[in-house]
């Protein structure tokens, strides 16, 4: 019986030493404003978050998230030390795309998205390997 209570313990240990760890997963909001139904063709078109995120590592990781179908991602600078090139990136629901980013450096992410209706969109993107500070 003392085994038992033992290993009861030592699990419920480790399950909450696990769920302490740091949370680097984060749905990050999109707001695609009414009426734009102008097509998007250049980057600067894209509509971006106001939250800005800081890469972990060189790696993100990002998923379609809430009310948000197949379309393109992108990558803005916002402070860097090395130029890249950030090209956008297709994403399909379900799918996560993972992109090279600079470590250290802040960015917004944008889609392309385009919203015919009278109100104003909102939509998700889900993003891993990363900390979110808002604008």
């Amino acid at each position: 019986m003392k085994k038992l209570i033992a290993l009861v313990l030592a699990l419920v240990c480790v399950l909450t030493l696990a769920s302490c760890g740091k949370n680097d997963t984060y749905k990050i909001k999109i707001i695609v404003p009414a009426e734009s139904t102008e097509e998007i063709v250049y980057q600067e078109d894209f509509v971006y978050s106001e939250e800005e995120i800081l890469p972990t590592g060189n790696k993100i990781t990002i998923y379609s998230g809430e009310g948000l179908g197949d379309t393109e991602v992108v990558l803005k600078p916002i402070s860097v030390k090395e130029e890249n090139a950030y090209e956008p990136t297709y994403i399909t629901h379900g799918l996560p795309v993972e992109m090279d980013v600079e470590k250290g450096a802040w960015f917004k992410v944008g889609i392309n998205m385009r919203n015919n209706t009278d109100t104003d969109k909102v939509v998700y993107v889900e993003v891993e390997g990363v900390e979110v500070r808002i604008e």
